[in-house]
């Protein structure tokens, strides 16, 4: 019984989760209540708080489940380390406009979230885990000499996180077809990426 218990106290919480993501989404978290919530998780507001405090527990909690449930990116062997690099930028920018869990959670906190730490650090903390696999792809870059081993490592980091915030805004605001989004999306990384192999000129 107590198992059983255990098990329908995770249901109820999935449950709030999963409405939340919605709610968070569509409000942002200042607007959002708690009512909010517990009507899309068609639940009271008295099993809500049974389990969550406030609506910053409701929002991390609903983060945190999200970001650790993502996909880790999985390059493949018979792939350069450049051209893995490349469908990193595109598995990038797809989560941040295709339909999902993950696209609503990095929607509401790139653009509906306050100044709460808690919230701002989960942002952080995702940016951090992009940066640290756009590194990794780089050093395999250079030990496999596709890229010299001079090359100022920090600003071609930051030359890729901008390439999939550059192909983001394009693909996002742009007025394409569903098709031709991700056909310019794909040309722009490998058009983008391809730099990399070429010297920077020193200012």
């Amino acid at each position: 019984m107590a198992r059983k218990t255990k098990e329908d106290a995770q249901k109820t919480r999935d449950q709030i989760l999963d409405a939340a993501e919605l709610v968070f989404y569509g409000k942002g978290f200042t607007q959002a209540t708690m009512a909010d919530i517990a009507e899309a998780a068609q639940l009271s507001r008295g099993a809500v708080y049974g389990h969550y405090k406030g609506k910053l527990e409701v929002a991390t909690a609903m983060a945190e489940r999200v970001i650790q449930q993502a996909s880790p990116f999985q390059g493949q062997p018979a792939h350069s380390a450049l051209e893995n690099l490349k469908h990193y930028c595109l598995q990038e920018v797809r989560s941040y406009i295709e339909p999902s869990s993950i696209q609503r959670v990095l929607f509401f906190l790139y653009v509906g979230i306050d100044d709460s730490p808690e919230l701002l650090q989960l942002r952080y903390n995702w940016e951090k885990k992009r940066i640290a696999q756009i590194n990794s792809l780089l050093t395999q870059a250079i030990a496999h000499k596709e890229l010299p081993a001079d090359v100022d490592f920090d600003l071609v980091s930051l030359y890729c996180q901008s390439v999939i915030e550059g192909v983001f805004s394009i693909v996002y605001f742009g007025s394409m077809s569903e098709r031709e989004r991700w056909q310019r999306a794909e040309q722009l990384c490998t058009y983008s990426l391809q730099r990399l192999s070429m010297p920077f000129s020193q200012p």
